[in-house]
């Protein structure tokens, strides 16, 4: 039988979908300048001619996109090992279960995973898994139970890892208080706050709960592909901005009446359904120039990261559309508030927001509201 598959560089890879990216870049700005031509049956004619070309691009994107991909069972099929070797090492007993084998996953977000996934594997096992007698002496059977599952929704991959052991203290964690740098992960000696910065690094987000003596859950909820997102045009003043669309919830022109005044009126919460959420002025923490300073003048899109809620302030948002991830960190620096950079269809670059992290400083500018109102911060 001949042999269908064939092994291909990853950088490769990433060259030629940076190539469909300068594509579609590309097939923009031509649409644009059409745009700008006088109306005529040529200039109609000339549209749905890259309208056409738009459409065959995106299946080469996808295309490209499903090269990258890869079944997540070739890391999930080592953890019976990883699990048999630490039970002969520390006297337990564990069943593993695995679902969710078949689903896709970006070859680059695999390789970033691995560790902390097995990682968390080793942590069950010698952490959290009782042994025999402890499950016994607590009504357990003996054997101890790790399921480990994967599935794609809307454009997220979900990956839990929950066990029936003796449950941890998540309070105790403090996930949001430790700062780690790049010399804290070397080595293999990874504990949750390394792992959950990892994640986030990958523009993906950890989420725990336990519950003692009954076991602990974790789920890492990360985006499909690094390389390609859907994002919102928001404009404040003459600035246009990119905000990741699987950052937000909901957007709105607020009434006066939904503004609430905190301390000496410097800071603002929007009251929204009966819950106080914190107002992020855009205009100030990015340090430019907005056309409105008025609430309900401009648009209020309320956001997530974590476990974390804001209101952005700005003037007003755009088309939706998906876009093709440029690091800015390679060819700058790394800049507070901004994760990446675009090319947009006039040739102009276009600034991707970091909800993540404007949260965090808008969090240290306004540390006292969250401890006086209830709210995310």
């Amino acid at each position: 039988m001949k042999n269908t598959t064939v092994t291909v560089d990853l950088e490769k890879l990433e060259k030629l979908l940076n190539k469909v990216g300068d594509m579609v870049i590309t097939n923009s700005m031509m649409s644009q300048s059409i745009e700008n031509l006088p109306a005529s049956d040529e200039k109609k004619e000339l549209l749905a001619k890259t309208i056409l070309f738009q459409r065959h691009i995106k299946e080469l994107q996808d295309y490209a996109m499903d090269i990258r991909m890869i079944k997540i069972k070739t890391i999930f099929d080592t953890y019976q090992h990883i699990i048999s070797q630490e039970c002969s090492n520390h006297g337990k007993l564990v069943h593993l279960h695995i679902k969710g084998g078949e689903t896709n996953i970006d070859k680059s977000m695999i390789e970033a995973l691995n560790l902390p996934l097995k990682s968390i594997i080793t942590n069950s096992v010698i952490h959290g898994i009782e042994t025999p007698t402890e499950r016994t002496s607590k009504g357990k059977n003996e054997y101890g139970t790790i399921n480990v599952s994967a599935e794609q929704i809307n454009e997220q991959i979900y990956i839990t890892i929950q066990d029936d052991g003796r449950g941890i203290d998540v309070e105790s964690l403090n996930l949001e208080s430790q700062v780690i740098t790049e010399e804290d992960l070397e080595g293999n000696d990874l504990n949750i706050q390394k792992i959950k910065y990892i994640v986030e690094k990958l523009n993906g987000r950890l989420e725990i709960s336990s519950t003692k003596d009954e076991g602990t859950k974790l789920i890492i909820i990360m985006p499909l592909t690094l390389s390609i997102l859907d994002g919102l045009n928001i404009r404040i003043g003459d600035n246009i901005f990119i905000l990741p669309t699987n950052a937000i919830i909901e957007s709105l022109q607020p009434t006066n009446d939904m503004i609430k005044l905190v301390g000496d009126g410097s800071s603002q919460l929007l009251m929204l359904r009966e819950e106080f959420i914190p107002i992020i002025k855009l205009y100030q923490q990015l340090d430019i120039e907005a056309e409105y300073t008025d609430f309900t003048k401009g648009i209020l899109i309320v956001v997530k990261s974590n476990n974390q809620k804001a209101a952005l302030f700005v003037d007003e948002f755009l088309q939706q559309q998906q876009i093709v991830v440029k690091p800015i960190e390679i060819n700058y620096k790394k800049v507070v508030g901004i994760s990446g950079a675009t090319v947009k269809g006039n040739g102009s670059i276009g600034l991707i927001l970091d909800v993540k992290s404007i949260l965090e400083q808008a969090k240290i500018t306004h540390k006292v509201i969250g401890e006086k109102h209830g709210t995310s911060f």
